[in-house]
């Protein structure tokens, strides 16, 4: 206990002091705090009694000398690790010890050095202090038992969470009180079997895991009334057929003082083609519902279990290596970048995480237990707290600002806004279609959760992922790289077919990509041939359910008419402000350093919503934000689109390859009239239909694609190449802006009377007027 009280025990202690220092020392002035010492060592034990926002860039010096020392610093030097690999020419490169200054405590061993005509800046792993037996000691590390987790850490990570975060932890964003539900079944895991979710309370325990290709026990019809008679899972015919991270569960959370649990395998009747339909539109409900949820990130199925609880389960294989330092002190690599820096032993990312299905689970747990890289931390709605680091609220709270949250949770950012941007949905649902998922039809229904509560942000709501507020703009999403069409199947128990998964939305798609970047409603980190701004509408969109329906239902984007009010005065809306927009301000000048780009002409006047809490959350026009307690039902999701728009026929010319490009995700091709003038570019969904466009140069030149307008706007992609390198040689700066008026398109190929999308680009202006054909086509997309 003596530990617990020490370490976790936080709660009655004053939080860590901010810790400011200055690197304006010398080395014999450093022999004076650490005595004996060595003057590298001090540099890297005080780096960490730096203020956890303080950047600090210290040269160590040349490698070579580091390693001329007679210290036990010098075999560490030797055989550090870094994110890119071998550095070549190692011992003779500079050396610098880097403290980020982004709400952290690690530092870094950053190296730049010269590839042929780049520079590279590679960086080692993140280390942090061990809390050792020096007094006043900045360490946070603590060094672990490698078979053994300490049940009373993650208790007290429970306890805390209960005193410290309240309701904040126990409610979750977006929810509601009517969307709590309970589970039709539980696990009772005191009698051993499946009780009726109804008769025994609130508090339960999800389990998040994945199944991996082992048949292990499964809920079915001819089954479930034995696995609900006491001691049924007990019985050797039920148990052996357990898998180890269901088994471990149940151990774990009654040692957690806990009764019940959920897991989809017992808890959804698997053959109940009816029951399953409804659980999978409802799994949102149930995760956000769980008191917490044990997330089993280890292993490739659920035979891997929940290891290192001893008498409990298996031993986990933890291995820290701490680094000694002069004067007793040492560092260790955290656990959460333990594979960092190690190329030879990197793995790709974790079944898990790769999961569309556990995403979901994942993003709706308000608590977790996380078990990964044979840890364990916890994450709830406030904090991050890990088990080999001594817990700083400087750096483990996240007090529900959305800026506050590391890169790495961009999924969850939507969760804690009531502003609808384009942005913050591109990070969702860019994460969400690269996972991967058995059966592919099943992504609208793995995603209906999501989209169930961004109904709650964006007015309209969203059809097939698509917001209907920014309707005409989102039919632009663009590939992060090569996509694959989903298909329907048999097989799968959502029941989708083909014609329910179309073209037109991303869910139609598997792979990475990415909503527009609209620089006329926020600024965006984009490159310049990426710019793109959306100013004006074409045509009116309607979504049905069938090519030729009995009813269409119109659709109504509301950008326009905001953007249109802003542009002669502000918008009265209500919680939003209008701020004078200054171009010299520090801000406008960080963002530009930053590589942000801004609108062709930047408005002297930006738009702040009452709940920003920093100075970068503007937008450059207003837009409605809900009222959750006055919304409307969930529209319908129907298939098919309607519109009325102008059409045009182009060539394709040649690839924009990588060295013209060399941030592209996607191929990119140009579009030329019949003179070859280059005036578009076209970027396919799918790599196949590319390569037949472009399979015998000489039968396709000339080969044209239809196209039909979407928006008008401005774009940088129409990029003219040549006169960027001519601006170059010429001694002025090379990649500027080349900005250019556009009618953005979608490429389109007919099938039984439905237009089906194969991509998409944008036509100058000048072009598409004049290519256009003279009478608006009906076009229906599937």
């Amino acid at each position: 206990m003596e530990y617990l009280q020490r370490y976790y025990g936080w709660i009655d202690l004053p939080v860590v002091p901010e810790r400011g220092f200055s690197f304006s020392f010398a080395a014999s002035d450093v022999d004076t705090v650490l005595s004996p010492t060595c003057a590298v060592c001090a540099k890297i034990t005080q780096c960490f009694s730096l203020g956890v926002d303080e950047e600090a860039n210290i040269s160590l010096g040349t490698v070579d000398s580091l390693l001329s020392r007679e210290c036990l610093h010098v075999n560490f030097f030797k055989n550090l690790k870094f994110v890119y690999g071998k550095i070549p020419k190692y011992e003779e490169q500079e050396l610098i010890l880097h403290h980020p200054g982004e709400s952290t405590t690690a530092i870094q061993f950053v190296c730049s050095y010269r590839d042929g005509h780049r520079w590279i800046l590679t960086s080692s792993a993140q280390f942090e202090l061990v809390a050792g037996h020096i007094v006043h000691s900045p360490g946070r590390a603590l060094i672990l038992d490698p078979s053994w987790i300490d049940f009373e850490v993650i208790r007290g990570w429970i306890s805390a969470c209960d005193r410290l975060h309240g309701y904040q932890c126990k409610t979750f964003p977006l929810f509601e009180k009517e969307d709590r539900i309970q589970p039709r079944f539980l696990i009772d895991t005191l009698h051993d079997c499946i009780v009726e979710g109804e008769g025994v309370g609130l508090e339960y325990v999800a389990l998040s895991y994945t199944w991996g290709q082992s048949r292990n026990l499964r809920n079915e019809s001819k089954i479930c009334q034995e696995l609900r008679k006491p001691g049924a899972l007990a019985q050797e015919r039920f148990h052996k057929r357990l898998p180890s991270t269901i088994r471990d569960a149940i151990a774990v959370i009654q040692c957690l003082g806990q009764r019940y649990l959920w897991v989809d395998s017992l808890c959804i009747v698997q053959d109940d083609e009816q029951q399953m339909r409804v659980e999978l539109n409802q799994m949102h409900r149930v995760y956000a519902g769980a008191i917490f949820t044990i997330i089993a990130a280890d292993g490739a199925d659920a035979n891997h279990g929940l290891r290192g609880f001893k008498n409990l389960t298996a031993p986990r294989l933890l291995q820290q290596q701490p680094i000694p330092l002069a004067a007793g002190e040492s560092i260790v690599q955290d656990v959460k970048s333990r594979k960092l820096g190690d190329p030879e032993d990197s793995q790709p990312e974790k079944v898990y995480y790769n999961r569309a299905w556990t995403f979901q689970e994942y993003l709706f747990s308000r608590r977790k237990i996380i078990f990964e890289d044979n840890s364990v931390h916890w994450r709830c709605q406030y904090s991050d707290w890990y088990e080999d680091l001594i817990p700083d609220s400087r750096v483990d709270d996240r007090p529900g600002d959305i800026w506050a949250l590391p890169g790495k949770y961009l999924a969850e950012k939507w969760l804690h806004t009531s502003v609808p941007t384009l942005s913050i949905l591109s990070d969702i649902v860019g994460q969400y279609n690269s996972k991967v998922l058995t059966f592919p039809e099943d992504a609208p229904s793995a995603f209906a959760g999501i989209q169930a509560m961004l109904h709650r942000i964006y007015p309209g709501g969203l059809t097939y992922g698509m917001p209907e507020n920014f309707f005409d703009i989102v039919l632009n999403w663009k590939p992060g790289g090569p996509l694959t069409r989903r298909q329907g199947s048999t097989k799968s128990q959502s029941g989708v077919r083909s014609y329910e998964l179309p073209s037109w939305s991303w869910l139609g798609w598997a792979g990475r990509i990415g909503l527009p970047n609209d620089l006329e409603f926020e600024t965006a980190p984009t490159g310049i041939i990426n710019i793109e701004g959306y100013t004006m509408p074409v045509t009116t969109w309607y979504t049905m359910a069938s090519p030729n329906p009995v009813e269409r239902r119109l659709i109504h984007p509301t950008w326009h008419k905001y953007k249109s009010m802003s542009d002669h005065a502000a918008p009265d809306l209500p919680g939003w402000r209008c701020d004078p927009y200054d171009t010299a301000s520090d801000l406008h000048v960080k963002r530009q350093q930053r590589g942000y780009q801004f609108p062709r002409a930047i408005p002297e006047r930006c738009y702040r919503f009452a709940s920003a809490r920093h100075e970068t959350q503007f937008q450059w026009y207003p837009i409605p934000v809900l009222d959750r307690r006055l919304q409307g039902p969930i529209q319908s999701q129907t298939p098919f689109l309607y519109a009325q728009t102008s059409r045009a026929f182009l060539q394709i010319g040649s690839v924009i390859d990588e060295k013209e490009d060399p941030y592209r995700r996607a191929p990119r091709v140009r579009l030329v009239k019949p003179d070859s003038q280059y005036v578009g570019v076209l970027q396919s969904n799918s790599l196949s239909e590319l390569e037949k466009l472009l399979s015998h140069t000489k039968s396709t030149a000339g080969k044209r694609v239809e196209l039909v307008a979407t928006c008008k706007g401005y774009t940088g992609q129409i990029f003219d190449y040549e006169l960027a390198k001519r601006t170059a040689e010429a001694g002025q700066k090379p990649w500027s802006r080349q900005l250019k008026d556009c009618y953005f398109v979608l490429w389109i190929e007919w099938e039984d009377g439905v237009a089906y999308r194969q991509g998409c680009g944008a036509v100058t202006t000048e072009a598409w007027e004049s290519e256009k054909e003279t009478e608006l086509v009906e076009l229906i997309l599937g």
